[in-house]
C-alpha cells in the first residue's frame, strides 16, 4: 500500500538550478500538529496557573488588609466595652447607695444577672478551638455587647424607680415640717420644764432655739399660713397648715413676720426672723408641732438628720 506524503516545493529565482522537492511524510505532520497543540495548551495552561496565583496572591494581600482594618476595629470595640462596663459598674454602685440612702430596696445580684448569658455550649466550645481567634474575639464582643445592652435596659428601668421613689420622698417630706426653723442654740426641748418667768414646772409643748435678733426664720414644710397675728405671750407668732391639715407648726416671738393669713409657703422659705416679742427673757424662736387634733409632738422627731437628702 502507498503511504501518502506531502512533497515541498523549494525555488530560488537567483538560482540557475531547478526547484528542489521535500518529501514530507503525513504522519510527520500530523505528529507536529499534535506537539504543536500540546505545547498551546500547556501554555495556556501555564498562563492560567499563574494568573491565577497572582490573584490568589492579590486576594491574600487584601484579606490580610482586611484583618488588620477589622483587628483594628475590634480592639477599638474592646476598649469600648471596657469602658462600657466600668460607666455601668459606677452606675449601679451609685444606685446602691442611693436606694440605700432613700431607704428603698436594693436589686438583688441575681436580677442584675439576668438576661447578660449563660455558659457556653458544648458545640460554642468546639467551635472556639478550631475558629480564627481574631473570629472567635469578634464573637465574645457581640456577646458582651449584647449583655451590656441587656444591662442598660435593667439600669434604666431601675433607675425610673429611683426617680419615682425620690418624687414620693421628696412631697413627703416637702409637706411635712422637716427641717430645722432656725439656725442657733437649742436652749430648751420638748416636755415639763421649770418655766423661767412663771417660777414652776409646766409642759413645754414645742423647742426653743436661741440666736441674734432679726435671725431668719423659715417654713419647715411646705403649706398654708393659716395664721399670722400678734398673742399676748406668744408676740408676733405664725401658723401654718401642712399636708391639708395634718400638721400644724407654729412660730413665736417673731421680730417681725413677713407672710399673711391664707398665703402659700414652700419649706425653707423666710417666714420671719427671730424677736423678743411676748414673753421671753431673751430673743429666740418658740416652735411648736401639732397634729390634726391639735395635740402637741415632740418637733425633734420630725426634722431630718443634715446628713440626710431630702431634696
Amino acid at each position: 500500500m502507498n503511504r501518502r506524503r506531502f512533497n515541498l516545493v523549494f525555488s530560488d529565482p537567483r538560482e540557475s538550478k531547478g526547484a528542489r522537492t521535500l518529501c514530507v511524510p503525513v504522519a510527520l505532520i500530523v505528529v507536529f500538529a499534535i506537539a504543536l497543540l500540546v505545547g498551546l495548551a500547556g501554555f495556556g495552561r501555564i498562563v492560567y496557573i499563574g494568573s491565577g496565583y497572582a490573584l490568589a496572591v492579590n486576594n491574600a494581600a487584601e484579606q490580610q488588609r482586611e484583618n488588620g482594618r477589622l483587628k483594628t476595629k475590634i480592639e477599638s470595640l474592646d476598649r469600648f466595652v471596657k469602658q462600657e462596663v466600668e460607666i455601668i459598674s459606677r452606675l449601679v454602685t451609685y444606685e446602691d447607695n442611693a436606694r440605700l440612702k432613700y431607704g428603698m430596696e436594693a436589686i438583688s445580684s441575681d436580677v442584675r444577672k439576668a438576661g447578660v448569658g449563660g455558659l457556653p455550649s458544648r458545640d460554642d466550645i468546639l467551635y472556639s478551638s478550631m475558629a480564627d481567634p481574631l473570629i472567635v474575639k469578634a464573637e465574645a464582643l457581640r456577646l458582651q455587647v449584647s449583655a451590656l445592652s441587656n444591662q442598660a435596659e435593667l439600669q434604666e428601668s431601675t433607675f425610673e424607680q429611683i426617680s419615682e421613689g425620690v418624687q414620693k420622698l421628696h412631697s413627703y417630706f416637702t409637706k411635712r415640717p422637716s427641717i430645722w426653723p432656725a439656725n442657733g442654740r437649742l436652749t430648751s426641748g420638748f416636755g415639763y420644764r421649770f418655766h423661767p418667768i412663771l417660777g414652776m414646772r409646766l409642759m413645754h409643748q414645742g423647742i426653743d432655739i436661741a440666736n441674734e435678733i432679726w435671725t431668719p426664720i423659715y417654713a419647715a414644710g411646705d403649706g398654708i399660713v393659716s395664721e399670722a397675728s400678734d398673742w399676748t405671750h406668744f408676740g408676733n407668732m405664725v401658723k401654718i397648715s401642712h399636708n391639708n391639715g395634718k400638721y400644724i407648726t407654729l412660730y413665736a416671738h417673731m421680730q417681725k413676720f413677713v407672710v399673711s393669713q391664707g398665703q402659700a409657703v414652700m419649706r425653707g422659705q423666710v417666714i420671719g426672723y427671730i424677736g423678743l416679742t411676748g414673753r421671753t427673757t431673751g430673743p429666740h424662736l418658740h416652735y411648736e408641732v401639732h397634729d390634726q387634733n391639735g395635740h402637741p409632738l415632740d418637733p425633734m422627731q420630725f426634722i431630718v438628720a443634715v446628713d440626710q437628702i431630702v431634696d
